[in-house]
């Protein structure tokens, strides 16, 4: 929140934020994730049997996680204990875990341990859930934006089912909004609010498929729009005032990996128009311009390569003047560079052709280089006869002379596997005549 909105709440709110005011009571007024909590859906029916178990919920910011674990604990009606990562340690876990256990001793109802952002939680952290787990002291509800496969330890896993949540549709965004106007009354002791279509819509968009982002902005342009001839008028522009540098987007996330992985593998398939819109993404939600042209950099060796040479001039062309002209001029020279590599005909013989070579390397790692390759530094070398057999190249008609250059036991592999792609065809068509020939 920054500083503006924190000014707004503490002078003109004497409630919590309206987001929570309105976290829904029942399914009914839960919004969205009909992929599980529909009807006949998996956890709608464990909920309406009573029969909960150990769960993460995993998904974007605003999509109800932190919602539906509460209201999961009413319906099936257990005891509701919760822990934020960013706040807990150790010692928070354990202290509660003592007081769950000694409740039981008690109460029969079983306690559900809601943990916020259960992704930052240290390995040992998430250690010391297992056994309380294991034996059904707690049921566990962890929510997290990241992927669980890289946040959370296997053993962990093994014992949960994780319920992919999904971001708010425009549509059930605007469901949202219309039961806030609908209850003006309720939740701001004022009828006299007009927001136009625009406004809306903006909002809406603005809101990136997150409730709670949505509810929050919707509730300070409100607030914070003065009234005028006994009415309050919400304008595109206070809207977009309070949108402005709130992004979901975080560079330790999901988010960062998602959209540079989709940006790459758009420029691999070739396609410019998908590659510019993620490059626009990314730059609009402040990655950082640099990172993105170094992976610009490993494109154009990874997947261009001998097929386009030129492409790595381009992509360390890029990187270099972007140094020197900043942001935001230098969105243009990573535009240039998108299209160009998005459009070079494309080979990974290089990059298959090291891989393979590592592998040999690593399942034979110690073998001697043929006498014929080495120099004979000293005298001594010379007369033990070091470099014996070595032929110069250059003293032959075409500056190549066949012989076998690896080492006995590797015994002339081949690694590089040249493709009919772009420049690469003439570099094909010279090595199959040098080595090819008897």
């Amino acid at each position: 929140m920054t500083l503006f909105e924190h000014n707004i709440r503490k002078e003109l709110l004497s409630d919590s934020p309206l987001s929570s005011r309105m976290r829904p009571k029942n399914y009914d007024e839960f919004v969205g994730q009909d992929h599980i909590l529909g009807k006949g859906k998996v956890l709608r029916n464990l909920i309406e049997n009573k029969t909960i178990p150990s769960m993460i919920l995993w998904g974007p910011p605003g999509s109800g996680k932190t919602t539906l674990a509460k209201l999961i604990s009413e319906q099936v009606g257990m005891n509701f204990k919760s822990l934020s990562a960013v706040s807990s340690g150790l010692s928070d876990i354990r202290k509660i875990s003592e007081e769950i256990i000694n409740n039981r001793t008690s109460n029969n109802n079983k306690t559900i341990l809601f943990l916020d952002e259960i992704h930052r939680f240290s390995k040992s952290q998430q250690d010391s859930l297992l056994p309380l787990v294991e034996e059904g002291i707690i049921i566990l509800i962890g929510a997290t934006t990241e992927n669980p496969g890289f946040s959370i330890i296997n053993p962990l896993l093994s014992r949960i089912k994780v319920f992919k949540f999904e971001e708010h549709t425009k549509e059930s965004l605007n469901n949202l909004v219309e039961r806030i106007l609908k209850n003006k009354k309720e939740y701001f002791n004022y009828e006299n609010i007009e927001i136009r279509k625009d406004s809306i819509e903006r909002l809406i968009i603005g809101s990136n498929g997150d409730a709670r982002k949505l509810i929050d902005t919707l509730e300070l342009s409100i607030l914070s729009t003065k009234e005028k001839n006994k009415k309050k008028r919400i304008s595109v522009e206070k809207v977009d005032e309070l949108l402005e540098n709130n992004s979901i987007y975080d560079k330790k996330s999901d988010n960062h990996y998602n959209n540079i992985s989709a940006y790459i593998k758009s420029i691999r398939g070739s396609d410019p128009n998908a590659a510019i819109y993620y490059l626009a993404r990314m730059l609009k939600n402040g990655e950082d311009p640099l990172f993105i042209a170094r992976r610009l950099i490993i494109s154009a060796s990874e997947d261009i390569g001998l097929a386009n040479p030129n492409a790595m001039i381009i992509a360390n062309a890029t990187y270099d003047s972007l140094g020197k002209i900043g942001m935001p001029e230098g969105r243009i020279p990573l535009a240039n560079a998108t299209i160009y590599l998005s459009l070079s005909e494309k080979s990974n013989s290089s990059y298959i052709a090291i891989n393979e070579a590592y592998d040999e390397v690593t399942e034979n790692p110690i073998t001697q280089v043929p006498n014929h390759l080495i120099n004979a530094v000293t005298d001594f070398d010379k007369k033990s006869g070091v470099g014996e057999g070595y032929t110069y190249d250059h003293n032959s008609k075409g500056a190549f002379i066949k012989k076998d250059n690896f080492p006995q036991k590797i015994n002339n592999r081949t690694f590089y596997h040249p493709k009919e792609k772009g420049i690469e065809k003439n570099l094909k068509e010279r090595f199959e005549k040098l080595w090819n020939s008897s």
